[in-house]
């Protein structure tokens, strides 16, 4: 399958203290909802290495897979997460973690999305990840995410707890 709109790194060149280096800048614009696909979220890194038990999530059993972006602040539990960070979390079938029934999904959109919640973006998916239904600012999923504030709206230090990390 061809993906249209996979989002674009953009080369940029970065002047700190003097020191010139070039990195990647994501443009707001590669976090249009509208341009957004997670058919490769089993390519992402995997924060989970078996299903936990997930009580914000109807006590479902759920894994967390992350892109690039968001790895090295979930894995530190950090306060920030960069603009078009991705999480994915599959909704398993049992503990075996082998028949996933539906994706949910957070990616941090820019400033000024919904400043009040983390300008977090929600959806759910198929498990391929091909059938995205936004949920923008889902009620349900900011009464519970808005309890982790400090790291940015997501439990990552539970998760990182429980894995024993």
């Amino acid at each position: 399958m061809v993906h249209l709109f996979k989002p674009i790194i953009k080369p940029v060149t970065v002047t700190l203290f003097g020191v010139i280096g070039v990195g990647t800048a994501f443009a707001s614009s590669d976090c249009d909802e509208k341009l957004l696909t997670f058919e490769d979220w089993r390519d992402w890194q995997q924060i989970t290495q078996k299903p936990v038990k997930s009580v914000g999530h109807s006590n479902n059993w759920v894994g967390i897979f992350v892109n690039e972006l968001a790895n090295e602040t979930y894995r530190n539990a950090g306060a920030l997460y960069p603009v078009c960070a991705k999480i994915v979390k599959p909704i398993y079938d049992d503990a075996d973690g082998k028949s996933v029934r539906k994706l949910t999904i957070m990616v941090k959109m820019p400033d000024g999305f919904d400043a009040q919640n983390g300008n977090w973006w929600y959806a759910t998916s198929d498990p391929s990840g091909s059938r995205v239904v936004p949920k923008r600012r889902r009620a349900d999923c900011i009464s519970c995410h808005e309890q982790a504030a400090k790291t940015d709206y997501l439990f990552s230090e539970d998760v990182l707890e429980a894995e024993g990390k």
